[in-house]
């Protein structure tokens, strides 16, 4: 998907280095109950391993990326010139009705960096639901609707698999947040306690 000198794509393992940071950005302190860390530098370490692996929450395999094709930068490696793109967006996204099976991985490695043998990640997702995780766009390029382009082409993506229907989270005292989602279609249909916080449940139908 291109659109404005920007393209969405499917996620590769050495996006990392740039998605991670953003998908931190957006989690806040849901980083610490999936790593089972209260540091944000250990947090983000866990976090670049597993996007990096598969069959996990926040795996490569979940994850779109918005790159940005304005500033790419030519850059010479053993006398060639190669195109750098840089990432400025991402999205994790999953079917609802494996997510408990995507967060044992992590569970797993928060058990052992936690000492806590009942540490459990509480799931999200509806199992009737694709689920839109996490949706994060660099500082300097907000407000130009690339969040909307990650939404969008998220629920495309859930069309492409055979959903007909779209869930995410959204803070309860987030507004402005759940403004766009009602602009893109969402509608409230519950709430939900995670990790003391409470969500909205919001979900489109596709």
């Amino acid at each position: 998907m291109v659109q404005d000198g920007q393209v969405i794509r499917s996620a590769i393992p050495s996006d990392a280095a740039e998605a991670v940071p953003l998908i931190l950005d957006a989690i806040g302190s849901i980083a610490f109950v999936l790593t089972g860390t209260t540091d944000r530098k250990e947090a983000g370490f866990v976090l670049d391993q597993f996007f990096r692996q598969k069959g996990n929450r926040v795996s490569y395999e979940n994850a779109l990326v918005m790159d940005d094709l304005e500033n790419v930068v030519e850059q010479s490696r053993e006398g060639s010139l190669e195109r750098s793109r840089e990432v400025i967006g991402v999205v994790l996204i999953y079917d609802g009705s494996i997510a408990r099976t995507l967060d044992k991985p992590l569970e797993k490695a928060a058990i052992q960096k936690s000492g806590l043998s009942d540490y459990r990640i509480p799931t999200e997702a509806e199992p009737s639901e694709f689920y839109l995780d996490t949706v994060s766009v660099h500082p300097k390029c907000q407000g130009r609707g690339f969040g909307r382009d990650l939404i969008e082409a998220s629920c495309q993506h859930a069309c492409k698999l055979g959903h007909s229907r779209i869930g995410l989270l959204v803070d309860t005292g987030n507004l402005g947040a759940m403004r766009l989602y009602e602009r893109l279609e969402f509608r409230v249909a519950g709430r939900k306690q995670i990790a003391g916080d409470e969500y909205f449940h919001m979900i489109r139908n596709l």
